[in-house]
């Protein structure tokens, strides 16, 4: 098991020296790939995989390069030193001044945990800090109001009254909010933040040291979450309506994108508590991993039609979920069948949607209605979702048997990072969420998606720096 790891890189960027071999062998790619465990790109080195680049008009060259310079310059707007990172950088913006979990999960897997270790740790501290006893982490910690923020006319208060209220009066810096609370489910909290942490684990010496030392909490966490598991197939319960990123779409049960998200964190934590000298916790994880896996494949995977289910009894394609079992529970040859789905019933002018069939009305949160906002999860386009789909695409192009395949799906990598930058780039902004057929953000009466919303942004730049590392832009 510590043959698979062993030979990662330390990220180029950060000066802290480290003595990880700068190259590896097809023999560890051959034992990973053997083991069932996806490993980021970055390990994958140019002398193994054709280097070539994919041949791209100086236009399409210019937009991807454009929008790299900026979405960097844009994520360090969202990165507060010794707080961590929002959400949204723009300061009059929706989500701003405040953590959630589930964004900085997704932004430091896709981005922070290779790229900047300082924001990571110090995002992961605050939540950690705020750790409940029964191992419960914060969905949210803010420095201001932030349901506040979203009502029109009223954002403008949401600092002085945090400041009047949480500080003078409570004595508090932050407000720390956890499942269930201000009327957000929020129980994919855990897995998502344990996910995240294993991408950290993995990309340097830092994020290893960084969780030997904060495993208990990391244990407790995963205590608290497995108490919403079914014994029988290791599946977690969904008891509260509103439980995951999809946020305005009410529904319970055994959900395929947060079962996804709970594999994977058991999953990397067989392989952090392996590496850390907790060996008998390792194989724990091991055996739970291989049964979420299991009941995973057996209940929330459609194989007629190769794409994940929103729930189970329930086949309606959920894109999100889709994406993450293919990146992290297939192999290159099923999760291509994935990606012959997802054109056929997601794919609009904007990018992939989030569920085939939408779900009905009657199942969307009320305020979201009452705002005329109802499509936010359940019809519009969320880039950051399109842009974790590039990396199946890397994945397959790595991977798969077949080299027609492999080149085909090289081509198409780059390809949707090329649209993704123009769509930026010609709306002067990675804006929160668009509308599927006209590529534009999609406003409400009530509502204004941020302009650039972390993880839009750091999607798309992980996936760049995975394409040029591969040589193939």
């Amino acid at each position: 098991m510590e043959n698979e790891h062993a030979v990662y890189p330390h990220p180029m960027n950060q000066k802290e020296s480290h003595k990880t071999p700068a190259s590896i062998h097809l023999r560890d790619l051959k034992e990973a790939h053997e083991a069932e465990v996806y490993l980021p790109e970055h390990m994958f080195i140019k002398e193994y995989y054709s280097a070539t680049p994919v041949t791209l008009k100086d236009s399409e060259r210019v937009e991807i390069e454009r929008f790299a310079r900026s979405s960097a310059e844009l994520l360090q707007k969202n990165y507060f030193p010794g707080f961590g990172v929002f959400p949204s950088g723009g300061v009059d913006e929706n989500y701003y001044n405040q953590i959630w979990s589930r964004d900085f999960a997704h932004a430091g897997g896709s981005y922070y945990a290779e790229e900047n270790f300082h924001a990571f740790i110090d995002s992961l501290d605050t939540i950690l800090k705020y750790q409940r006893k029964d191992g419960a982490l914060p969905y949210k910690v803010e420095r201001e109001y932030g349901i506040i923020r979203l009502i029109p006319g009223l954002r403008v208060l949401a600092k002085p009254l945090f400041t009047l209220i949480e500080q003078q009066i409570f004595s508090k810096e932050v407000r720390a909010l956890y499942e269930g609370e201000d009327g957000n489910g929020a129980e994919d909290t855990v897995p998502a933040t344990i996910a995240a942490t294993g991408e950290f684990f993995f990309s340097s010496w830092v994020g290893k040291e960084y969780f030997k030392e904060r495993f208990p909490q990391f244990e407790r966490a995963i205590n608290f979450f497995r108490t919403k598991t079914d014994p029988d197939d290791g599946l977690a319960i969904i008891t509260r309506t509103n439980p995951d990123w999809a946020e305005s779409i009410q529904r319970k049960g055994k959900l395929g994108f947060t079962n996804i998200l709970w594999a994977r964190s058991l999953r990397l934590m067989e392989h952090m508590a392996g590496q850390s000298g907790e060996t008998s916790k390792a194989f724990q994880y091991h055996d739970e991993y291989k049964k979420v896996k299991a009941s995973i494949l057996g209940k929330l995977y459609n194989t007629d039609e190769g794409y994940f289910r929103a729930e189970e009894h329930d086949d309606r394609l959920d894109t999100a979920a889709s994406i993450f079992g293919a990146l992290f529970l297939l192999n290159a040859e099923e999760a291509l069948r994935v990606e012959k789905t997802l054109p056929t019933r997601v794919l609009h002018t904007s990018g992939l949607k989030n569920f085939d069939p939408p779900y009905p009305r009657k199942n969307i949160h009320w305020i979201y209605k009452l705002g005329g906002n109802s499509g936010y999860h359940n019809e519009f386009v969320w880039p950051w979702v399109t842009c974790q789909n590039i990396l199946v695409k890397i994945k397959i192009a790595l991977e798969h048997s077949n080299t027609d395949v492999r080149e085909e799906y090289k081509r198409e990598a780059v390809k949707d990072l090329f649209q993704m930058a123009k769509l930026f780039n010609d709306a002067g902004g990675a804006y929160e969420v668009w509308r599927p057929d006209k590529p534009f953000p999609a406003k409400s009466i009530f509502y204004s998606p941020p302009k650039n919303l972390m993880a839009n942004l750091a999607a798309y730049q992980g996936a760049y720096i995975k394409l040029k590392k591969l040589g193939w832009i």
